[in-house]
């Protein structure tokens, strides 16, 4: 495969940048504006084998290719910029600075997936800081107080990064003697070096202390720019040290302890700090850092110990995948949620909201929950040391997600975004693509690269008792934050509502049985009557039930009769009987034996 076929997948987002700047070409540009990173994500599908390109008419030379992880990254980023593309494409539609801002989305597109094919530090590093301070256009786009403030942080934390990323490389460069990244990979780099690096990369990794620049930059920027900052620029740092850092080859232990310390406090730290926010963006920009505290895990074990390496980088790998289509999917979520005009359409695209907010948290089966299982195992090559607290950390992870999406997901049914008004279902297509996409992951995943995918797919399914635990926490907590809104009393009335109504309910049923009854009770007899002085059954019923006495009592008399007089003495010849007496004592008794014997006779 040519040179130009990277160089194509690399300038055609610039190029419809540059075209953009003509009014008579926006309507078709901005129409196509989904198809600018399709050639980059055909480049990644198409591609099976490793491949160095190298250009040595470029100043310094240049050198692009794709190996089994820059592969795999530029499908993810490639396909979450179609899909925030297509979002854009509608989110701008009547804003005044749209062209500004298609401007600089492409530009900040064509670095970000420039560093993923670059081979080279140099071209590395361009491609970088373009795609960095493109990025800060984006940021300061809506112009208002909060995008300032964010704009200024974003970019001084930029300015720094590059200063001192620029300084790693050329160390780096200088010690290994070559440009290749490859071979500063394989070089044993001074701590100092690694040092920089790792603080350079780290910046746009997030992780703390390195992160205040991240939260705000998400929660003031325009929704699809603020899906690809968390979901493929920060992935660049991690890409970064990846290609740059000798993981594997040399151990440094100092850099591992404070990167693997780092990770441990980021995850829960950001926790305690994104859940006072207000802005759902900004929450799920928390979010992200909590989430690049667990990636700094495995990168803090893989400097310790160099042997862990190899079974650490295919989960870091998924991991990444996992946490850009997934917060990608948030993140246009806010966006499509905030936009829809009906109850139902908020309802439904709620709770497909929930989709990539349960695979993020590591629900059972998801990719959250068997890339951190795939990663405990990873690590359990590593320190034996540090291995239960990693342990721990992991597994208590799924906690601090789930707090952090639930307080996004009431920020965003008290203070949604504002939405423009554009086709809500446009919105809607986006996030739902990347909401399966995250869903899917699992399965998606071997079919890009059966090799990376082992350690996943033999990875277990993961708990669900720590995102249950973090849905009974957030809910014990929303309801604590209610009642001491309305006042104890208030709701207690809350509470027992259902069950006043329900009592009400059942008197009120109840009364109108009774009501019926008595109204029943009332209207029968009359009606009886009216019909037995209509038809004139008055007397007719009373000889009827005369009749029906008479026939009963003769009845009756014959069956006594029957019972009396068996049938062998109703044809017996009558004889004279002797009654014998019995002895009479009284004249009573006399007397009445006497009737006796002449009823007999006669």
């Amino acid at each position: 495969m040519a040179l130009s076929v990277y160089l194509f997948a690399v300038g055609w987002p610039l190029a419809m940048a540059f075209a953009l700047l003509f009014e008579a070409a926006r309507p078709v540009l901005w129409r196509m504006m989904p198809l600018a990173a399709l050639p980059a994500l055909m480049l990644g599908l198409l591609t099976s084998e490793q491949q160095l390109l190298q250009g040595e008419w470029f100043v310094l030379g240049l050198s692009m290719g794709l190996d089994e992880i820059s592969r795999l990254f530029v499908i993810f980023t490639a396909a979450l910029w179609i899909a925030a593309g297509s979002a854009a494409r509608h989110w701008m539609h009547d804003d005044p600075r749209a062209t500004g801002f298609g401007v600089l989305f492409l530009m900040a597109m064509s670095g970000n997936l420039g560093l993923i094919l670059s081979k080279d530090a140099m071209a590395f590093y361009g491609a970088f800081a373009l795609m960095s301070f493109a990025s800060y256009g984006l940021v300061l786009h809506n112009r208002d107080d909060s995008a300032q403030r964010a704009a200024r942080l974003y970019i001084g934390f930029v300015v720094i990064g590059e200063l001192i990323l620029f300084s790693g490389l050329v160390l780096a460069a200088t010690q290994a003697n070559s440009i290749l990244l490859a071979d500063m990979r394989a070089a044993e780099l001074s701590g100092l070096t690694v040092a920089l690096l790792l603080i350079g990369f780290g910046i746009k990794l997030g992780v703390m202390p390195l992160h205040l620049w991240l939260p705000p930059a998400h929660g003031a920027a325009p929704v699809p720019a603020s899906a690809v900052l968390s979901g493929a620029m920060i992935k660049a740092g991690l890409f970064g040290i990846i290609s740059a850092v000798p993981l594997g080859v040399v151990a440094y232990a100092d850099h591992g302890t404070i990167v693997m310390a780092a990770g441990m406090v980021t995850i829960f730290a950001a926790l305690l700090l994104g859940v006072q926010e207000r802005n759902a963006k900004t929450v799920l920009g928390f979010s992200s850092v909590s989430q690049m505290g667990i990636i700094a895990l495995g990168l803090g074990a893989a400097l310790l110990t160099p042997e862990a390496w190899p079974a650490i980088t295919p989960v870091l790998v998924f991991l990444a995948a996992h946490h850009a289509l997934a917060k990608g999917a948030l993140f246009l979520g806010v966006g499509a949620w905030a936009a829809q005009t009906g109850q139902i359409a908020r309802i439904v695209l709620g709770v497909a909201f929930l989709v990539p907010a349960l695979v993020l948290a590591g629900l059972p089966y998801t990719s959250g929950a068997r890339g951190k299982e795939a990663l405990k195992s990873a690590l359990a090559l590593g320190s034996d040391v540090w291995l239960p607290w990693i342990t721990l950390a992991l597994t208590l992870s799924g906690i601090a997600t789930t707090l952090l999406l639930a307080r996004a997901g009431a920020m965003l049914l008290r203070n949604p975004p504002k939405a423009p008004e554009t086709r809500p279902e446009a919105l809607a297509l986006p996030f739902l693509t990347l909401a399966g996409g995250a869903f899917a992951l699992p399965v998606i995943w071997p079919t890009l690269d059966a090799h990376l995918a082992g350690p996943i797919a033999s990875a277990s399914t993961g708990a669900f008792w720590p995102v249950a635990m973090g849905l009974g926490i957030a809910l014990t907590v929303a309801l604590t934050a209610y009642a001491q809104e309305i006042g104890p009393r208030a709701f207690f009335d809350v509470l027992t509502a259902p069950t006043r109504a329900m009592a009400e309910r059942l008197r009120t049923l109840s009364a109108a049985k009774r009501r019926a009854v008595r109204r029943t009770g009332i209207a029968v007899p009359r009606i009886l009557a009216d019909h037995a002085q209509r038809w004139r059954l008055g007397q007719t019923a009373i000889a009827a039930l005369v009749a029906v006495v008479l026939v009963i009592e003769v009845s009756s008399d014959l069956r006594m009769s029957a019972d009396k007089t068996p049938a062998v003495l109703r044809n017996a010849p009558v004889q004279d009987t002797e009654i014998e007496t019995p002895d009479l004592r009284t004249d009573r008794q006399i007397e009445d034996a006497d009737a006796a014997r002449e009823a007999f006779d006669e």
